[in-house]
C-alpha cells in the first residue's frame, strides 16, 4: 500500500522561504551518469509538460500589477509599518510570479530545442529564443494559438536575482505612545479600508505547490526518457534552480496569506470597537467628575492590547521574499540591450544645476543598478546560454 501524498501544509512545513536548491534532483548527483543518450519523443513530451505549467498562470489574477489602493496610511505607527510591508510584499510577489512561471515556460522551449537541434545535444549550454518568439514557439509547441498573457512582457526589473526585506527598522519605537483620539478616529475613518487580499494569497499557495510537483514529475520524466549528457545536465540544473524558487515562493504567499488575513480582521476588530472602548467623543466636564482620563490616554489604553497583537503577526509573517532564477529569459540580444543602456546613463555634466538637488551619488544610481543587472544577466548567459 503506497503511502499518501503529503499534505500541503506538511509541504510548506518542510520548505524555506529562501529559494534553495533541493539535495535530490532526478538525473544529477548520484543518478548521473556518462555518455550520451535521448528518445526525442520522450523529451519533447515532457517539455510540453513545462510549457502547459508555465503558461498555466498566464492570464490568471495573481499576474495582476499589485494596486496602489492596497497600500493603506496610518497614523497608527505599527500597524502603518507592517501594512507598508504588505504592500511591498505583494508587489513583489506579483512580479516574482510572472518571472517563475515565464521562467518555467522558458525551460520547456528550450529542452524542446534541444531534442530538435543535433547541434545542440552534446552541448553544454541550452542555446537562447528570441522573446520576440516566445509565443509563436508556444503556440506551435501547443498545435494552436496560445492565449496572450503577461508571460510574453519583459521580465521584472529584479530578474533573475532579487531579494527584499519584510523586516521593520530597528530604530523606530512601535509603541501607541503619540496616539491621540483624532489620529485614531482618522485611521478607523470608513474611507479607510484595508483590502484583504488573504485568498489572493491561499490561492498562489496552491498554485505553487501544483508547480513544485509538476516540475519534479517533468525532470523525472526527461531522465527517464532516457536522456544523457551535457544538455541534459544543465537542463535539470536549471530545472532543480527553478523548483527551489517555487518552494519558496510557496513558503512566503502561505505566510502572506495568513498575515494579510490577521491584519485585515485586527484592523476591522479596532474600527467596530473603538467608539465604545475609548469613548473618545466624551465631553471634558464628566471626564472631570469621574476621572475617566482622556480621550487621547483613552485611546492608547485601548489599542495596548491590539498593538501587542499585530507585533505577534508581525513575528509570523515572512521577513524576506526573494527569487534566484537561472535566467533562461536572458539571450545575446539582453546583454547587447544592457550594455547600450549602461552608455547612455551616464550623469549629463552639462546640465543645468541651479534647480537640480540630486547628490553625485543619486545621478550615478541608475547606471550602478544597470551594471549590477548586468553582471546577473552575464553570469546567467554564461550558465546556460
Amino acid at each position: 500500500m503506497r503511502d499518501p501524498s503529503p499534505t500541503s501544509a506538511e509541504l510548506l512545513s518542510q520548505w524555506d522561504a529562501v529559494p534553495k536548491s533541493p539535495g535530490y534532483w532526478p538525473g544529477l548527483g548520484n543518478e548521473h551518469s556518462d555518455g550520451y543518450e535521448i528518445d526525442r519523443a520522450g523529451v519533447r513530451a515532457a517539455a510540453l509538460g513545462l510549457v502547459k505549467i508555465g503558461i498555466s498562470a498566464g492570464n490568471d489574477k495573481y499576474f495582476a500589477q499589485y494596486p496602489d489602493h492596497f497600500y493603506l496610511s496610518l497614523n497608527w505607527r505599527l500597524p502603518g509599518a507592517i501594512g507598508q510591508l504588505l504592500y511591498y510584499a505583494g508587489d513583489a510577489f506579483s512580479h516574482f510570479w510572472a518571472d517563475l512561471y515565464a521562467e518555467a515556460a522558458m525551460a520547456g522551449l528550450l529542452i524542446e530545442q534541444c531534442a530538435q537541434r543535433y547541434d545542440l545535444l552534446e552541448e553544454p549550454l541550452l542555446g537562447d529564443i528570441a522573446r520576440s518568439r516566445f509565443e509563436e514557439r508556444i503556440a506551435a509547441m501547443l498545435g494552436g494559438n496560445s492565449p496572450r498573457s503577461r508571460l510574453f512582457n519583459t521580465p521584472s526589473k529584479d530578474y533573475p536575482k532579487s531579494s527584499l526585506s519584510l523586516e521593520l527598522s530597528e530604530e523606530v519605537d512601535y509603541g501607541v505612545g503619540d496616539m491621540t483620539a483624532e489620529k485614531a478616529k482618522e485611521d478607523f475613518s470608513p474611507d479607510k479600508r484595508f483590502h484583504d487580499n488573504s485568498l489572493h494569497f491561499r490561492q498562489a499557495t496552491d498554485a505553487l505547490i501544483e508547480l513544485v510537483r509538476a516540475l519534479q514529475s517533468r525532470a523525472q520524466d526527461l531522465r527517464d526518457s532516457p536522456w544523457r549528457g551535457a544538455a541534459a545536465d544543465n537542463a535539470q540544473t536549471a530545472l532543480r534552480q527553478i523548483y527551489g524558487n517555487a518552494t519558496a515562493l510557496a513558503v512566503v504567499a502561505g505566510g502572506l496569506a495568513a498575515a494579510t488575513s490577521r491584519y485585515a480582521d485586527l484592523l476591522d476588530w479596532c474600527r467596530r470597537n473603538f467608539d465604545r472602548g475609548a469613548d473618545p467623543d466624551r465631553s471634558g466636564r464628566r471626564e472631570l467628575l469621574d476621572f475617566g482620563g482622556t480621550p487621547d490616554s483613552r485611546t492608547r489604553a485601548f489599542l495596548e492590547e491590539p498593538n501587542r497583537e499585530f507585533m505577534t503577526l508581525y513575528e509570523g509573517m515572512p521577513k524576506r521574499i526573494a527569487q534566484d532564477l537561472p535566467g533562461l529569459l536572458i539571450t545575446d540580444q539582453t546583454l547587447v540591450e544592457s550594455r547600450t543602456r549602461i552608455d547612455e546613463l551616464w550623469p549629463d555634466r552639462n546640465r543645468n544645476l541651479m534647480n537640480d538637488s540630486r547628490t553625485e551619488e543619486d545621478l550615478w544610481e541608475p547606471r550602478n543598478q544597470e551594471q549590477e543587472r548586468l553582471l546577473k544577466y552575464e553570469e546567467a548567459e554564461k550558465r546556460f546560454g
